[in-house]
């Protein structure tokens, strides 16, 4: 019988789905569930070592004469230290094996329990680390990082990886008769004629399937061959894709949507939380995500192959061609603001959105115009200070910034600039606070939106005047605000609310 703790099986499955055969055992009371659980199963050949310094090595050994990964598990607190030389030699010599080791609960450590020290990153900041969650709900999370890290074993070079388990009580439960079915994510690295093959038979019974364009700079997008791809696409104008080849996402009726066969993700962060929950809840048979990185990217918690390459070659080469997914399209209603500033821009222009409410808002309007966001890491940091570096770089273009009030006073400092560039424009939507939090289950009272939202009285006059710069503040204004030639600010004090429910 198996152990019940379910990351433990969730690892030796996933060793097992990605043909790692041999392991090290070293004795302990902590990893006793995965030790056991590995005898039992039949699916390892195991070894059994009892000092773990020396254990290291001979794992080393393995991987050296087998070519694979070898794996060796160790018990909880110093027993992970005495790998530390074996694990400097394995990145050194670039030798492919699996630290595993057995961890008290986080919360036991330091607090004078026996045989507990800080485990994760223990073998050093060059040997990848990923400590598993615990708890009833963490187990995609789990089968994630395991995936993440076997592939990392031997992503474009070989090299150690360390996998930390916190094993709560009870240890000795065996209770399991099988190593449970899992997930296994793939990476397919480059687009030789083999791996062609294999996605194009990997691809044979996906009917409905869909092209998903996250973020990506115009200069990447305008690579991509979408008409020739022959497929369903879905994308928001952060892509920077011509609008006449995609749908957009916050136009398709997600509720009224079929399941599918296969999503295609590629580039960066995609804003429409409809569909991402909906993704979420409907999960496709297959999800493809194409990158140069070929890392791992499991939005939807369905990843199946990760595909090491540039999208452009992706889509010449690998025969998605005819590959459709009826679209339920609702048609949503823009903000009349942005919609009529994408509606009269000039065709050289480039926008830039700043985060929360108004890069959600600008989704749902369309335009040609070169867009850029810093949704990395989706803060309202330093939006106004890349717009500004932004068009002092391309002097002879327009470049329009659309930035909600908690963004615009946050980084006012970027106004503070000797040679502010003349042709920045700045629509400042100040509803006197963070409407995003308006959407939160948040109780309708002045302490809340003081301390939450951020309630405040303030407009940007005094500053525009501070920093002598032009400052409009009527939207009947918007036409001397978009052919202005110094720099402009255009503060619109209020927001169409139908729009913003729409949205967040």
């Amino acid at each position: 019988m198996l152990t019940s703790d379910r990351n433990t099986l969730e690892l030796l499955a996933l060793l097992t789905a990605h043909g790692i055969t041999e392991l090290v055992l070293c004795p302990g009371s902590r990893n006793a569930g995965i030790v056991h659980s590995a005898l039992d199963c039949g699916k390892f050949n195991c070894h059994p070592v009892t000092d773990e310094r020396s254990a290291g090595f001979y794992a080393i050994g393995l991987a050296q004469a087998t070519g694979m990964p070898a794996a060796v598990v160790v018990t909880s607190g110093s027993a992970l230290a005495n790998l530390y030389p074996a694990a400097c030699e394995a990145y050194y010599q670039r030798v492919p094996v699996i630290f595993i080791s057995a961890d008290r609960p986080a919360e036991w450590i330091g607090q004078m329990d026996g045989q507990t020290m800080i485990q994760p990153g223990a073998l050093g900041p060059d040997i990848p680390s990923f400590s598993l969650p615990q708890g009833k709900e963490s187990l995609w999370h789990a089968n994630r990082l395991i995936n993440e890290a076997i592939l990392e074993c031997t992503h474009r070079t070989c090299k150690p990886v360390h996998i930390n388990i916190p094993v709560s009580e009870p240890i000795y439960d065996f209770t399991q008769q099988c190593l449970p079915d899992v997930r296994k994510i793939v990476r397919i690295a480059g687009l030789d004629d083999r791996n062609i093959g294999l996605l194009a038979e990997m691809a044979l019974a996906c009917k409905r399937a869909i092209l998903l364009a996250g973020q990506m700079p115009a200069c990447m997008a305008g690579t991509l061959d979408i008409k020739g791809a022959d497929m369903t696409v879905v994308a928001e104008n952060l892509s920077n894709l011509s609008p006449r080849d995609y749908t957009n996402s916050y136009d398709v009726d997600w509720d009224r949507m079929q399941p599918l066969d296969l999503v295609v993700t590629t580039g960066g962060h995609l804003t429409d939380k409809r569909m991402k929950e909906w993704m979420r809840r409907n999960p496709p048979r297959q999800h493809w995500h194409v990158s140069e990185d070929g890392k791992i990217a499991d939005l939807f918690r369905c990843q199946t192959v990760a595909i090491e390459a540039p999208c452009r070659d992706f889509l010449r080469s690998v025969p998605l061609y005819g590959r459709h997914a009826g679209l339920p399209v609702r048609k949503s209603a823009a903000s009349p603001i942005i919609d009529r500033l994408f509606g009269k821009l000039p065709s050289n222009a480039a926008v830039h959105l700043a985060n929360s409410t108004t890069v959600r808002a600008s989704q749902l309007s369309s335009t040609t115009a070169t867009i850029c966001c810093n949704r990395g890491i989706n803060g309202i940091e330093g939006c106004m200070s890349t717009a500004v570096g932004y068009a002092a770089a391309n002097p002879d273009s327009p470049v329009f910034l659309i930035i909600g009030d908690l963004a615009f006073f946050y980084d006012q400092n970027a106004l503070w600039n000797v040679d502010l560039p003349a042709n920045l424009h700045i629509l400042l939507i100040n509803n006197g606070g963070g409407a995003i939090f308006d959407t939160l289950p948040l109780p309708d009272d002045r302490l809340s939106r003081r301390y939450i939202q951020a309630s405040h009285h303030v407009t940007a006059r005094a500053a525009a005047m501070e920093y002598g710069i032009r400052y409009l503040d009527d939207e009947s204004q918007m036409d001397e605000f978009i052919a202005s030639t110094c720099t402009v600010i255009l503060e619109i004090k209020d927001w169409n609310h139908a729009t913003r429910n729409q949205i967040l």
